[in-house]
């Protein structure tokens, strides 16, 4: 009996490398780091190591304003299944929260709005996922975006320090990437966490 659990245990190990599961225990990996860290912001352009990559189901949007530092209304290229509509949307970032602008302005609310509309200027072309809810209690999409040059951008703002990473289930997919990266954020002191 004693060497039937010893196989087993072997074999439980084995199965937990081959995953690429850290083992209980072990130090969790750092946030990917990327950019030009003089600059107080990751470079854009560029997706950082382990960044989640645009998924193919992804579809274009067009940027018509940006409200604040995770809210913008964009207008679909082609309806679909997740907005059958080509008037304008008003879309929330999902997986982070920034400073609020109104009505009072927060720290770091214009600093987080001003970052949004340089990765996403106003007739920009975006790149927008859903999770598993695409809508909330208010109407608003909730989306995923990637720039067009594979920036995805809600991981950028939390890495830069805009934003923070919160989870709203179930629309989860990537809070570990970006705890992670807010983790990475406040040890560099970047954006909020140096200013606030």
């Amino acid at each position: 009996m004693p060497a039937v659990l010893l196989v087993l245990a072997v074999v439980c190990v084995g199965v937990w490398l081959l995953l690429g599961a850290p083992m209980p225990g072990a130090p969790e990996p750092a946030a990917p780091t990327w950019g030009d860290p003089s600059s107080g912001r990751p470079a854009t352009g560029q997706p950082g190591q382990g960044e989640a990559a645009r998924p193919a189901d992804a579809f274009e949007l067009v940027v018509d304003h940006v409200y604040d530092g995770d809210t913008i209304r964009a207008t679909v290229l082609s309806p679909n299944d997740v907005v059958p509509t080509t008037d304008p949307v008003r879309v929330r970032l999902i997986g982070i929260d920034t400073p609020e602008g109104t009505p009072t302005v927060e720290c770091w609310a214009d600093e987080a709005r001003a970052h949004l509309s340089e990765l996403l200027p106003d007739g920009s072309r975006v790149w927008a996922a859903v999770d598993r809810d695409p809508q909330d209690r208010y109407g608003r999409y909730l989306f995923y975006l990637w720039t067009d040059d594979g920036v995805f951008v809600n991981h950028e703002l939390v890495a830069s320090g805009d934003a923070v990473a919160i989870r709203v289930a179930p629309n989860d997919a990537h809070i570990d990437l970006l705890r992670a990266a807010q983790r990475q954020a406040e040890r560099d002191g970047l954006g909020q966490w140096g200013a606030c």
